[in-house]
């Protein structure tokens, strides 16, 4: 079997990296750069840290706060707008996934022409962007060291990636420090993503062996960490451990593609503006339990990670199931709100299957999927 493996950006990991901000900005050759985040960041002051560490190098900065949650098009192109007529040579972006994916879309209208979604799919831009230096503010989304920035079309409210070597980091600058005022809440909805990226990865239909390794370590740093920085945001040990586990899964996942759990995530997520990491921690433990019939030994290995008892009498259908049940647990043991929590009816939730089928992860699963059966998925996750 032929496997693809693509290069990761370079990483600067640690308490404290994010003091290289400036410097790396500067050797890459950046004057002025744009500053991505959005409000929490900027009222957070984690943004005038950036800032600071930039201007001290004698980097010019303009910034842009406005970024929201599942960015749109519009706004990415605005911020693209503003970044070309201040003449920036470098995109900095400084937050969550969010945030991250948005200033990935900037950098690639930078050196290509709007809209953004001329560019939905993959290698469809011409022209690589500038200088892309990302610093994440969550331990969830990876998307430092992934080559995906996805973006929400404002007309037809759906997801989709745009894909290709334009949305690379230059330099990923990890700080588990920066992670630290997110409230418990945002903890575990983003620490949930990080598993997901993991668990999909083993079980997608792109995996590889490196990815393999990278994503059962990742799964068993979150189950163990996750709980304790739920517990107590400022306990470091569990914070640097999550942002390490956050950076495995998504160097796995960029090459072995999340599937099932991630269509549904960005389904609902477009639909209905709900948090991505909560929709990918109820929608995982059925999806696992889907895929266990063909890939019943990867499902043991996400078992024995959480460490639950898996034998080799047990047949693939038991192994998802206790699969299943310990994820659902582990979720409520995080304080993880349902669907039902956030006010969305079982009937319009099971209405997005045809949907599901549609975003561009359900076409990496390691099984065909029907619309019958990614409804009963939408059905049990509400549950």
């Amino acid at each position: 079997m032929v496997y693809n493996i693509s290069r990761t950006s370079p990483i600067i990991f640690g308490v404290g990296a994010v003091e290289q901000v400036g410097t790396k900005a500067k050797e890459h050759g950046c004057h002025k750069v744009m500053l991505v985040t959005d409000a929490g960041i900027k009222n957070a002051g984690i943004a005038a840290e950036v800032r600071k560490h930039l201007e001290a190098a004698g980097v010019g900065v303009v910034e842009y706060d406005k970024v929201p949650s599942d960015p749109p098009d519009n706004i990415i192109e605005e911020a693209a707008e503003i970044a070309r007529r201040e003449q920036v040579d470098g995109v900095v972006g400084v937050g969550g996934g969010s945030v991250l994916d948005a200033a990935k879309g900037v950098n690639v209208l930078l050196t290509n022409p709007p809209p953004i979604t001329n560019y939905y799919g993959v290698f469809t831009a011409k022209n690589l962007g500038k200088v892309l230096i990302l610093l994440p503010t969550t331990s969830g989304t990876g998307s430092e060291v992934t080559a995906i920035s996805v973006v929400t079309n404002s007309r037809t409210q759906k997801k989709s990636g745009v894909i290709g070597p334009y949305c690379m980091a230059t330099v990923a600058i990890v700080d588990p420090a920066l992670t630290v005022k997110m409230p418990p809440s945002l903890t575990a909805g983003t620490g949930m993503d990080a598993f997901s990226h993991a668990a999909e990865a083993l079980t997608s239909g792109f995996a590889n062996p490196i990815s393999d390794i990278l994503a059962e370590r990742a799964v068993e740093l979150i189950y163990k960490y996750l709980p304790v920085a739920v517990e107590n945001g400022a306990d470091m040990e569990a914070r640097i451990n999550l942002s390490l586990a956050s950076l495995l899964a998504g160097i796995a996942f960029n090459d072995a593609l999340p599937h099932y759990g991630h269509a549904i995530a960005h389904t609902a997520g477009a639909r209905f503006h709900v948090h991505h990491g909560m929709v990918c921690g109820l929608a995982l433990p059925v999806v696992l339990e889907f895929v266990a019939d063909v890939l019943p030994e990867k499902v043991k290995i996400i078992a024995k990670c959480m460490g639950v008892e898996v034998s080799d009498a047990m047949s693939p259908q038991e192994i998802g199931r206790k699969v299943r049940e310990a994820i659902q647990a582990f979720t409520a043991r995080i304080g993880m709100k349902t669907l039902k929590d956030v006010g969305i009816a079982k009937t319009d939730l099971e209405a997005i299957a045809a949907d599901v089928l549609t975003d561009d992860c359900a076409a990496f699963g390691p099984k065909k999927i029907t619309v019958e059966e990614a409804r009963k998925l939408l059905s049990e996750m509400y549950a």
